[in-house]
């Protein structure tokens, strides 16, 4: 005989009841005016799982659960040794359990969700990364770049060269364009993601021939060309809606998309997407004027100019500054 609480079909109240096996092959359930009798294997046993009690369910609906589990007739105590029991209390197979989450996690970020943002941006009308790029570049005019001090004709001559590029590039996702700012933190230029490059007065004066130049102007569009910004921009609200859902916490995707739009431009891309940019760079100096030292020749300049700094900041992201300079060289014959 076994104590404890039985539950009424279709009820929530609750009543004592005792549990009751005759024999070998029957049991008896009786609580107030109610007597169930019923074969052992009509009944169905829970499995039992970290504190939650053993419930037995008979033909008819009703549900008892006992006070003292070890109580129970050997008869369902045996129904316990389940798989189910045994990874719970299997050490080896919680760590395993653990590890595989692990490495799950890990895939879903470190493969999955880049996976998902170069599909989702392919999927976005024209409008979004047009209206992100004109929302960042205010930012940026706001907080950190200055009108450019550039001649009017040098900003002419070198929109020529510009618009000659992405005459000769392939067919852009978004029309790009160039813009002239200056920056008190030195030579450098970035891609938004409607398509706006932006030119520093600072790498305009460091670069000695348009070649060195166009070849900076070029990596720049291997970003609008790969859609670089906005693949950083939809992976990172990607990243804080996926921390959102498993955390609870929520941040705001729209504020994300918009608000970390700096940020992306100014830290710098991803390793994967520098070494692309570096490629299309290097592939179309080498359709243009069949070398590709230039680019090579830049790298060492703007290392020269920044030295220790751009280690840190500038290249934070980057690959290795001897590693892009041979790279770049390998495209020479």
């Amino acid at each position: 005989m076994t104590e404890g609480y039985a539950y009424p079909p279709q009820q929530s109240s609750r009543m004592r009841a005792t549990l009751m096996v005759l024999g070998e092959t029957r049991a008896v359930l009786q609580y107030e005016d109610h007597r169930i009798d019923c074969r052992l294997e009509e009944i169905t046993c829970t499995e039992k799982v970290g504190n939650i009690p053993i419930k037995l369910r008979f033909p008819d609906g009703d549900l008892f659960i006992p006070d003292n589990e070890s109580a129970l007739p050997a008869y369902f105590l045996q129904s316990q040794k389940s798989g189910l029991s045994w990874l719970e209390s299997s050490k080896l197979a919680i760590l395993s359990c653990v590890f595989i989450a692990v490495l799950l996690i890990g895939a879903f970020f470190y493969v999955g969700l880049p996976s998902m943002s170069k599909g989702i941006v392919t999927l976005l009308p024209e409008e979004v990364p047009v209206a992100v790029g004109e929302h960042v570049l205010s930012q940026l005019d706001e907080r950190l770049l200055k009108p450019s001090e550039l001649p009017i004709e040098q900003q002419a001559h070198i929109q020529a060269e510009f618009d000659q590029l992405v005459a000769d590039l392939p067919s852009m996702p978004v029309p790009p364009r160039l813009v002239f700012r200056s920056w008190e933190r030195g030579p450098n230029a970035f891609a938004l993601s409607d398509g706006t490059v932006i030119l520093m007065d600072s790498l305009v004066a460091i670069a000695d021939s348009d070649r060195q130049l166009n070849a900076i102007l070029l990596h720049e569009l291997g970003h609008v060309y790969y859609q670089h910004v906005m693949t950083s921009l939809v992976q990172s609200t990607l990243v804080s809606v996926s921390v959102a859902v498993i955390t609870g916490e929520s941040t705001g995707v729209i504020d994300t998309l918009t608000g970390l739009g700096v940020l992306f431009v100014t830290a710098g891309y991803s390793r994967e997407n520098e070494e692309e940019s570096d490629a299309f760079s290097a592939t179309h100096l080498m359709a243009k004027y069949g070398d590709t030292t230039a680019l090579a020749e830049m790298f060492e300049k703007l290392s020269a100019v920044h030295g220790a700094e751009m280690s840190m900041e500038w290249l934070s992201s980057h690959p290795d500054t001897n590693t892009r300079i041979e790279a770049a060289k390998q495209f020479n014959p």
